[in-house]
């Protein structure tokens, strides 16, 4: 969690106390319009004698619902903040308010729709500056109800409508269960992704009772006021009342027709001078502050402002006492009065309003004023002060009774139809009873919606796939290579997932087709398991997985003997699974192709991704969902023309039509006929852009003679009148195939039979190879380690790092190799430093020494490690080197005739440590002095010279053999002036 530290102000005085304040909120602007609340209560002396240091963090979304909680609890223990303005997300609103508790912080909450959060037993820190409250929405109903005679009420709630959102009526219905204000006769809970919960609801609003209450916290509330057929209840003089969680003119800016219309009453908070504080707004933000914006600027500002006002006033910052002091407390700043009340809650004055014509502002017609009072045991601690703005607004409403006629008036439509069947039952026979239930049995099936999944219950499992095929992979074993599958409980499922855009609500006819999809059950057909959606944002489509192999992996191995026994058994299958689906309501499949036909372990073949195409092609097509990735252009390859020139490539699916999947079977045929891909001498957007225009068709040679081949072209006919019936078509399949015996599993048993007399010669083969691979990896280990340390790691040993007193370490350079570079192509300088090293590892070998790697043109080697030569090793070193600089001097290279071979070559005796560094790719690696020096001793040194320090030059001047000439003193970085000599022997220091 990133977080960003902000210093607001600082007080003129130099030695006070800084408070940290942490804000909880993820808009940017509301973090600003807190500083500058700040800023203004400095300025007018409302806080002052402190210095402010303000935190922001962001708060919760969708994938991460607890980020503010987590983002206070690291304000708290690393920053030791002290004071916190809540999240708006009403679950982290409860979360930080009870961690507050314990920590003693004060907490400034902006949003009251949770009641548990007004209780200051439970949350003593906290301080409410929201506009509205559960508890004050309660009251004013009680008010309006005393008025008018009414005992009990009707409240109609959402669900699942936000993750971030507590329900208004389910508040209100909390509430009346601890204090009973007044009686609940019915509480209706409506998910708006269920259309059926909704026509439910819409009948049993309908109660003695003539009070309905509707919060505005759904996300289309225009859809469930319609649903909820409000104008027909107001006509049969119910009162409808909305309450709003924001002003009047905000909460119904997309509903004031239906509003007008169904006389609904609405419920909302006052906030004078709204268009006033609306450009004060824009004005200090420096940007034009939408008028649905408003409420929430304002209550940040309040929040921060309020608390700049208690800390004003209270020298220590403890969180109670400072919830304390803000009871019953009242202050002013620029955008007008806040008056908290005996609970530290915001004092709001609200009216019940209604809207003559959609032309027209919000009525009046009664007006509560909230008013300090003593608090109640039930943390009530306000009184409303109830003015009546238009008593004959309210004469209609007041000692209604709804009779039982009145509320029965709406019957829904299977209530007419339970009444029809039931006199018809009754007239003509009594079995007519029975077939009603049993149609009103399937009914209700089709709403239990048993294809859907949840998310609980859905998990998706991520393969590994093979980079290759293993040699059982032929035939028994034979297994589709899948990114990915799910599980649905312990049942493995394939699926198509899309990105979901938005929510779903599915109608009737969809749900009865699904339920029809659900409800199939076939040989050749794989399960249809379900669709999970409605989860963040994924939509997947699940069947049953075949994880054998699908036809196109049997049709298209050429290794894999498709006799004639073989192509009728897949031929019949993918027939009688048509039938069974044309025969259904479904009536289509839609996506049939060679990938769609799967091979289970019985060699049975079923079709999947049935019946969803053209459901697919419609959401899409509503921007419901959308694919994660274009859909592969062969895709459309077997699509009939007359589908494929609706649709838009890459981005939808084909509506399935019968027809439809007879020109598929006949793109099919000729791939498992002449065992080759259609249309592949073209580009597949070339093909499809000729299928719809210019009636291409897969090539054949012309052979009136085959039965089968005529019946594959009337099949992918481009009239889909004139393509064979699939009756028609089993029967010549039928009379094609008459000749054929035995069964497929029969000619599976001979194929796994002669395939298993090879199987020990290939076993043979295999371990050959392994046994050469192997070998290969010893000659690589022994190249890259010494071999003393190759053999003790292939025995599986562990070389212990240790220091060596005495090492000689060496470093050969190319000279001038950046110009080579300049005149060779890359492949040239590659084979010339592959020649040169090659040389340099030649004469290593006939020496006690080892290459220790080569970097660029630079080549290092060792002597006296791992293995201590007795001494030897600054000779063995001495006398590579001086071979190494004799044999470059009569090389050439014929990539650039005029370029020379010339090397700078170091060598230093020393200390060293050494070890193996690596476990994938192993290295024996040099530490120490020595190994810089040496590498100090190359860069300095002359093209075609060799240079050693003067320590390493008196110990071979102790033998007459080698013949060295001072160079002199050489400023060597890291060491300072260090005396040098060459090592000279025979060789000439000429180019």
């Amino acid at each position: 969690m990133e977080m960003k530290m902000i210093v607001l102000f600082v007080t003129s005085a130099l030695f006070c106390d800084a408070i940290k304040l942490g804000i909880l909120e993820s808009d940017r602007n509301l973090v600003h319009i807190c500083k500058m609340a700040l800023k203004d209560g400095q300025n007018t002396g409302q806080c002052t004698g402190n210095t402010t240091w303000v935190f922001d963090a962001p708060t919760c979304t969708t994938s991460n619902p607890a980020k503010g909680t987590a983002s206070a609890i690291a304000f708290h223990f690393k920053e030791h903040v002290e004071a916190f303005i809540d999240s708006r997300c009403e679950s982290e609103m409860l979360e930080i308010a009870s961690l507050a508790r314990f920590w003693n912080s004060p907490v400034m909450v902006r949003t009251v729709t949770n009641p548990s959060i007004t209780d200051p037993n439970l949350y003593p820190t906290v301080v409410q500056f929201g506009h509205i409250s559960t508890i004050d929405f309660t009251y004013a109903i009680k008010s309006l109800a005393d008025y008018l005679n009414i005992t009990s009420v009707v409240l109609v709630s959402s669900i699942g409508s936000s993750f971030d959102h507590y329900s208004i009526a389910a508040g209100i219905k909390q509430i009346v269960n601890k204090q009973h204000p007044f009686h609940v006769e019915k509480f209706i809970e409506i998910d708006e992704n269920m259309m059926i919960e909704k026509e439910v609801a819409a009948e049993n609003l309908r109660t003695t009772t003539n009070m309905i209450i509707i919060g505005n916290d759904f996300i289309n509330l225009e859809m469930v006021l319609h649903n909820l057929e409000v104008t027909a209840l107001t006509d049969d003089q119910y009162m409808v009342i909305l309450i709003c969680n924001k002003v009047s003119e905000v909460c119904t800016n997309s509903v004031k027709d239906i509003i007008t219309r169904a006389k609904i009453i609405v419920l909302a908070p006052i906030i004078e001078e709204y268009k006033s504080i609306e450009d004060k707004l824009s004005r200090r933000l420096n940007f034009v502050v939408k008028k649905d914006e408003v409420e929430m600027y304002l209550t940040m500002y309040d929040a921060c402002y309020g608390f700049c006002f208690g800390i004003g006033h209270n020298s220590v910052l403890d969180g109670r006492q400072f919830a304390e002091f803000m009871r019953n407390q009242h202050f002013t700043n620029v955008f007008g009065n806040v008056t908290l009340d005996g609970t530290a809650k915001r004092l709001q004055n609200y009216a019940f309003q209604w809207l003559p014509s959609e032309n027209d502002e919000f009525q009046r017609v009664m007006t509560l004023t909230m008013i300090e009072a003593q608090c109640t045991f039930e943390n009530k601690c306000f009184d409303l002060e109830v003015q009546i703005t238009d008593e004959k607004f309210w004469d209609i409403y007041k000692n209604i009774t709804i009779e039982r006629c009145v509320r029965c008036s709406k019957y829904s439509f299977s209530t007419i139809i339970t009444a029809i069947i039931s006199c018809i039952a009754i007239i003509v026979f009594f079995c007519s009873i029975a077939f009603y239930l049993y149609r009103r049995k399937k009914h209700l099936e089709v709403y239990r919606m048993m294809w859907k999944i949840s998310k609980e219950d859905l998990k998706v499992i991520e393969t590994k796939r093979s980079k290759g095929r293993a040699v059982s992979d032929k035939l028994n074993s034979k297994r589709r290579q899948l990114d990915s599958y799910a599980l649905v409980g312990t049942l493995k499922a394939e699926f198509m997932c899309f990105k979901k855009y938005k929510q779903i609500p599915w109608n009737k006819a969809q749900l009865k087709f699904l339920y029809e999809l659900k409800s199939l059950n076939h040989n050749n057909l794989t399960n249809f398991i379900g669709i999970c959606y409605n989860n963040l944002d994924r939509f997947y489509v699940l069947h049953t997985l075949i994880e054998r192999a699908s036809l196109e992996d049997f049709i298209y191995d050429q290794q894999f003997n498709v006799e004639d026994t073989f192509k009728c058994a897949f031929i019949k299958d993918i027939i009688k699974g048509l039938q069974y689906l044309h025969n259904s309501p479904i009536r289509y499949h839609g996506m049939l192709s060679l990938k769609t036909c799967m091979i289970d372990t019985n060699w049975v073949l079923k079709l999947t991704n049935f019946g969803i195409s053209t459901m697919l092609s419609e959401l899409i097509d509503q921007n419901y969902i959308r694919p994660l990735e274009l859909i592969p252009q062969h895709f459309y390859i077997t699509v009939a023309p007359e589908l494929l020139a609706d649709i838009q490539i890459g981005w939808n699916f084909p509506k399935g039509t019968a027809m439809g999947d007879i020109y598929s079977f006949g793109i099919m045929l000729y791939s498992i006929i002449f065992r080759v891909k259609p249309f592949d001498r073209f580009s597949l957007k070339e093909v499809l852009r000729n299928v719809v225009q210019k009636s291409l068709r897969p090539h054949i040679d012309n052979d009136d003679s085959d039965p089968l081949i005529d019946l594959m072209c009337r099949c992918w006919d481009s009239t889909p009148e004139v393509r064979p019936e699939l009756q028609t078509i089993r029967q010549i399949i039928g009379s094609i195939f008459s000749n054929s015996k035995g069964n497929l599993v029969d000619q599976m048993i001979k194929m796994n039979e002669k395939y298993a007399e090879n199987l020990e010669h290939i076993v043979a083969e295999r371990t050959s190879l392994l046994v050469e691979a192997q070998e290969r990896t010893d000659r690589l280990l022994c190249e890259m380690l010494p071999p003393s340390v190759a053999a003790e790691l292939k025995a599986g040993k562990t070389i212990v790092p240790r220091n060596y007193k005495t090492v000689t370490v060496g470093f050969c350079q190319i000279v001038d190799f950046m110009c080579l570079m300049e005149q060779c192509t890359p492949e040239q300088v590659i084979s010339f430093l592959n020649e040169a090293f090659m040389i340099f590892d030649e004469v290593i070998k006939c020496h006690d020494a080892y290459k220790v790697e080569t970097t660029g043109e630079t080549y290092m080697m060792a002597s006296g490690v791992p293995s201590e030569n007795g001494g030897q090793h600054i000779f063995e070193i001495a006398e590579i080197a001086l071979e190494i600089r004799q044999r470059t001097l009569v090389y050439k290279v014929t990539s650039a005739t005029n370029w020379h071979l010339r090397v700078r070559i170091g060598f230093h005796c020393g200390p060293i440590a050494a070890g193996v560094i690596g476990l994938r790719s192993p290295r024996y690696c040099l530490f120490g002095d020595t190994v810089n020096f040496a590498s100090r001793m190359q860069s300095n040194c002359e093209p075609n010279q060799i240079q050693v320090a003067e320590s390493t030059a008196k110990i071979l001047m102790e033998h007459s053999k080698y013949k060295l000439s001072k160079r002199g003193v050489v400023h060597v970085k890291g060491k300072g002036d260090v005396n040098t000599y060459w090592l000279n022997e025979l060789a000439s220091n000429e180019q």
